[in-house]
């Protein structure tokens, strides 16, 4: 037992938790003191009544100490009732609410049972009231019945937020210790195991499983990645971080022993189907992932405003090589594309174009119908770039040369 001198007036200043009153209300009568300072002369009664109740519930039996739960117990009850009764706080009650809410997070107390514990308060301290009072001032208790919700609901509101804060900071820093993992990881050339296994376990997939990478550099491009990723299906993963100046996608794979979807090449995922970015090969494993983001990002430098969806190093080779060359880039193409240079800037763009055409189509069919003309013009201007440029347009090898060529040119330009 307590004695009740303790929970006097004394000189400790009248304050709440927070630094500022919980609500604008009259005093306290005489009646609602007198019992409430007679439930703090029996606190620990009241203590033990809390804990052998909560103490019952799944998400303390494992995780918070009794003497812990004894602890706050004491002190929240004393707390709500110094405000139910107007008695001065001492310093050593301010922020406990505070206090509850963050230490229950890091005991992994389920939210539910926290605020179900707390709002318990109001049940233990009305009953407790009730035995306590007399019976001609039971009235004048029933008026006070607010107050003692008010206290009880001040206290909850305080630990409720805390815990939300204190769980927000928690999950920025997991995020910030998944992205620096992550981070190592695709700067790595994935060989450390260990590495590999940390971030597995990081971001909760199968380090074995497939993997999707993307990456985009351009800002409207990395904007159209971020949303895709957000809007994909939970089955696939889409984490995104930023990296080497651009935005990396990392996503599973549905279908993870199915590498090879097409020939030459998994397929995108049908959520990132119409999002502009460069396409890595399909990474077998987390090991493999910054060989596949190194193909993305180099993919990714030849992109403009342009492009409307994933594009593949197999999309992209001409511009990749081109950009790769060298000196040797403006070489070849003065030797294959140099001709082209003295044409009409019409006359040489319209050329170029139903080549280009032809070379992704293999039909002059179906690239005059891209260029809207006839299937005889799409032959002569074959023909004539053929003249011009001494590349037997219909030879694989030599079409190749010469779209390296005009990529080769382009890129000096640039």
């Amino acid at each position: 037992m307590h004695n009740s001198a303790e929970y006097g007036d004394a000189d400790a200043p009248r304050a709440d938790p927070g630094g500022a009153a919980p609500l604008d209300r009259p005093p306290a009568t005489e009646a609602l003191v007198r019992v409430v300072r007679d439930c703090l002369a029996d606190l620990d009664e009241l203590v033990n009544r809390y804990t052998g109740e909560v103490a019952r519930f799944e998400g303390y039996q494992e995780t918070v100490p009794h003497e812990d739960l004894r602890s706050t117990a004491h002190t929240s009850l004393e707390l709500l009732l110094r405000l139910i009764g107007d008695l001065p706080l001492p310093q050593r009650l301010h922020g406990i609410s505070a206090d509850l809410g963050r230490r229950r997070v890091h005991q992994n107390v389920p939210l539910e049972e926290l605020l179900q514990a707390v709002r318990t308060d109001f049940r233990l301290l009305w009953t407790a009231m009730l035995e306590r009072i007399p019976p001609e001032e039971l009235p004048a208790l029933t008026r006070g019945a607010v107050r003692v919700w008010e206290a009880v609901e001040f206290h909850t509101v305080r630990v409720h937020t805390a815990y939300l804060d204190e769980t927000a900071v928690l999950a920025r820093a997991r995020e910030r210790e998944r992205a620096a993992l992550v981070g190592r990881l695709l700067a790595s050339e994935g060989r450390d195991q260990q590495l590999v296994a940390q971030v597995g376990t990081a971001l909760r997939v199968d380090p074995e499983a497939a993997f999707t990478v993307a990456v985009a550099r351009l800002p409207r491009q990395q904007q159209r990645l971020r949303a895709a990723a957000t809007a994909a299906p939970a089955a696939a993963f889409a984490h995104v971080q930023e990296h080497g100046g651009g935005t990396v996608l990392l996503a599973l794979r549905s279908g993870a022993s199915q590498l090879a979807a097409a020939p030459g090449g998994a397929a995108p995922p049908r959520w990132l189907e119409s999002v502009p970015c460069a396409l890595g090969p399909v990474a077998a494993g987390l090991a493999r992932v910054p060989r596949a983001l190194r193909a993305a990002e180099t993919v990714a430098a030849t992109l403009d405003d342009t492009t409307t969806g994933p594009v593949t190093l197999r999309d992209a080779w001409a511009p990749v090589a081109a950009a790769r060359m060298g000196e040797l880039g403006p070489v070849l193409a003065h030797e294959l594309s140099g001709a082209l240079q003295d044409l009409p800037t019409h006359e040489r763009k319209r050329l170029v174009s139903t080549f280009t055409a032809y070379a992704r189509t293999g039909s002059v069919s179906e690239t005059a119908g891209e260029m809207y003309c006839h299937r005889n013009t799409v032959l002569n201007r074959l023909n004539r770039l053929a003249e011009l440029t001494g590349c037997r347009i219909t030879s694989p090898a030599e079409a190749a040369a010469l779209l390296l060529a005009l990529h080769c040119e382009a890129e000096e330009i640039q």
